[in-house]
């Protein structure tokens, strides 16, 4: 696994930056787990904080929207701003119940491969990092989150689905 296809191609002022500020999470979240383990302690630590970064973005962006609870309205919401450039998104399927995005573009991947991880500890390290993302959904109960895989794992893209709850 080499990580090949994980290629920043948008170079946007915005994105870089933005970039930017996703490496310097990753190595700091990286970093406290390594750290943390040295000392003897699991990384679930890591995990509820992480968690809890993905709660308090998901009331906001809550309070951004008109109806929260508008599976149509996330889903018209979700893949924009400024990290959609960030990631690479891209809508593959939009429709009344489903909304499926896939990430083109990992800066924690990138980050984590500077640093000399291998694939099995960066896949470690995206699957405690996906808990902003778990805790993130679950603040918006007219959905079900399925991560599907990511970039990671050694797949292409990160697969995140989003469907109505009925």
């Amino acid at each position: 696994m080499a990580f090949e296809n994980n290629v920043e191609t948008i170079k946007s002022a915005v994105a870089l930056a933005a970039r930017e500020i996703s490496a310097r999470r990753a190595s700091t979240i990286s970093n406290m787990i390594e750290e943390a383990e040295k000392r003897g302690i699991d990384d679930s630590f890591a995990r509820i904080a992480i968690g809890r970064y993905g709660a308090d973005n998901a009331d906001t962006f809550r309070a951004s929207m008109k109806d929260p609870d508008d599976f149509s309205e996330f889903a018209a919401s979700f893949a924009t701003g400024h990290n959609s450039e960030v990631f690479e998104m891209e809508v593959v399927e939009r429709t009344d119940d489903k909304l499926s995005v896939d990430f083109h573009y990992c800066p924690y991947v990138t980050e984590w491969l500077k640093q000399g991880h291998t694939p099995e500890e960066i896949a470690h390290l995206c699957d405690i990092t996906m808990e902003g993302d778990r805790e993130f959904a679950k603040k918006f109960p007219c959905l079900k989150f399925e991560l599907q895989g990511t970039i990671a794992d050694g797949l292409p893209v990160c697969r995140l689905r989003f469907t109505k709850k009925q």
